[in-house]
């Protein structure tokens, strides 16, 4: 397929994986402040009313309460962070804004170059992208995002940070891409010895 052509086969897809990522992640976050939070507010519409007009102020803070999936190792916890994962740039919002504004320009490249070749990629960098967008205006709104999901890897009982929708679909998306690599370059490795066996097997000094 041209190009052109596949470019235009394949926006939708990506433009939809970004935008449904998205919705979800924005969606996610209130519920987790209403009903994980300490809200004012006690009417579920006169909540969402106030929370998606703030700008650059959240006034909501845990209440300490926790939901548990899967006991210790899965439950939702909702804290803030003004960071990065692991606390990395830790009260820089305007530097984190324009990081993430960078990433979603990145994904944008790379898609346009590379990904706009195949629907695996499509999707993959589709996750990234939504994910990317959904902390992008969570900082740029509130100075920080919502995070919620709250895990403990088993065997090696490591409390992995608290995270979002967002942070997991952008992890899942970025882990797709790796694999996607891993794979090609392993394919192209066996076409490398395939054509050495060959050149091997039809040489006659």
């Amino acid at each position: 397929m041209p190009a052109g052509r596949s470019i235009r086969y394949l926006i939708r897809p990506f433009l939809a994986t970004a935008f449904v990522v998205f919705i979800i992640d924005q969606a996610s976050k209130p519920l987790a402040v209403y009903f994980l939070g300490r809200a004012a507010e006690r009417d579920l519409g006169q909540f969402l009313t106030r929370y998606f007009t703030l700008f650059w102020k959240f006034p909501y803070r845990s209440s300490g309460r926790t939901f548990h999936i899967l006991g210790r190792y899965c439950q939702l916890n909702f804290t803030t962070n003004d960071g990065m994962a692991w606390g990395l740039l830790k009260g820089h919002p305007l530097e984190l804004s324009l990081v993430s504004l960078a990433l979603c320009l990145l994904i944008w490249w790379l898609w346009r170059s590379f990904g706009s070749r195949s629907s695996y990629l499509t999707l993959s960098l589709g996750l990234v992208m939504g994910g990317a967008i959904g902390n992008l205006v969570d900082r740029f709104r509130l100075k920080l995002v919502v995070d919620f999901i709250d895990t403990v890897i088993p065997i090696i009982n490591y409390d992995f940070p608290i995270f979002n929708v967002a942070d997991a679909c952008a992890s899942v998306g970025t882990m797709m891409i790796a694999a996607y690599l891993i794979w090609l370059d392993a394919r192209h490795l066996r076409r490398r010895r395939l054509l050495r066996l060959v050149d091997l097997t039809t040489y006659h000094p």
